[in-house]
């Protein structure tokens, strides 16, 4: 009978048997690795300008909670002119749609509206002076600022919930982050280099026209956004303006406080056949062209008179304007002061004070790094 063949343990090929499992496993870790990394490099690539942008993004030492984001570039805005702007929000979130997140996702458009008060001064020296309160309720706050590679460079505020649409959102988190990029397309107000002032204050009576002529549109958001990047002067804002069909944001009236290095100042309200420019140095909510300070309601009327018996006192200091502002504020009710902005032409910057609190303030310099065009 044949023995059979003892079979021995021989740990070398017990070795070799493992280092086959294991090169393959190595192979296939690397292989996946290689396929994230190229997903990874391709997603930078792709949104390489973006993440640039949401990179600067960062929560303010305030008092109360607010941001600031700084976009270098114009992002796209002098292709959204060129392609006719647009005509309603809408249009608006899909145009950013499919800059800031290529398509994959469509950022909600918020609903807004402002109780406001805008003022307009000289200084001891001479030069201007400018302050406005934004009042409205749960408000969050994102500071922008603003170098084109042409124009005038420009600080600016925007509240993300117009946005998102939901004050309890924050500009947190690389998704909220990146839908912060679109508060470059909705600024509330706003200074340029050259000292052009723009805020937007709600008009509380008739509706604001919705033009539809010829002429490319623009949104009122969008319509500070161009003139903080273009105009130096109100005649210059206001030769911009009647290039554009101006449509309401927010689904509400608006008009427009601007005002000038030279201390010029105006109200622009929109007509059927454009606008108005009235010559003002204190605006709230209604129109001046009519002559009825009664007409946007009790607080919009004492807001006025406060600010027009504090210019006639005289405000020579941006300190005086922060106290004007601080007597016009709205600090309890529906409807209450979320920020404030003051001024100083001969400061160059910009001093905001958050929900009220007119004790402590956050200071930015107007960036110097603008071209006029």
């Amino acid at each position: 009978m044949k023995r059979q063949k003892r079979r021995y343990f021989n740990p070398y090929h017990a070795y070799r048997g493992k280092s086959g499992w294991k090169k393959a496993l190595l192979t296939g870790v690397a292989v996946f690795a290689a396929l994230l990394l190229l997903l990874g490099l391709g997603a930078w690539l792709l949104f390489r300008q973006e993440l640039a942008i949401a990179g600067t993004i960062r929560k303010l030492d305030a008092p109360s909670p607010a941001w600031f984001v700084e976009v270098r570039g114009d992002y796209h805005f002098q292709e959204f002119l060129d392609g006719g702007g647009a005509s309603s929000d809408g249009e608006v979130s899909a145009f950013l749609s499919q800059k800031i997140s290529k398509g994959f996702y469509t950022p909600p458009t918020g609903d807004h509206r402002e109780g406001c008060s805008v003022l307009s001064a000289h200084s001891a020296d001479g030069s201007h002076l400018w302050g406005r309160n934004y009042d409205w309720t749960g408000s969050v706050p994102i500071i922008v600022r603003h170098i084109p590679e042409e124009g005038y460079a420009s600080l600016s505020t925007c509240d993300f919930q117009n946005i998102t649409g939901n004050p309890n959102t924050l500009p947190e988190g690389m998704l909220n982050r990146m839908l912060a990029i679109a508060a470059l397309y909705v600024p509330l107000d706003g200074v340029n280099g050259a000292g052009l002032c723009v805020a937007d204050l709600e008009v509380n009576e008739g509706g604001m026209p919705d033009p539809d002529t010829e002429k490319p549109d623009l949104t009122v958001t969008t319509a500070i956004r161009l003139l903080l990047d273009r105009a130096g002067t109100v005649e210059e804002a206001l030769a911009l303006l009647e290039q554009y069909d101006i449509h309401p944001s927010g689904g509400i009236s608006h008009h427009l406080a601007i005002s000038d290095a030279s201390g010029r100042s105006v109200a622009v309200e929109f007509t059927e056949d454009g606008f108005t420019a009235v010559d003002t140095q204190a605006v709230t909510n209604f129109n001046l062209a009519n002559g009825d300070t009664a007409a946007g309601g009790e607080s919009a009327q004492e807001r006025y008179e406060i600010l027009t018996a504090r210019l006639k006192e005289g405000i020579l200091a941006p300190e005086q304007v922060r106290d004007a502002l601080a007597a016009a504020a709205r600090p309890e009710g529906e409807w209450t002061t979320q920020w404030s902005m003051v001024y100083g032409h001969n400061e160059s910057c910009v001093t905001w004070y958050f929900k009220g609190d007119f004790t402590s303030g956050i200071t930015l310099p107007i960036p110097s790094d603008s071209h006029s065009r």
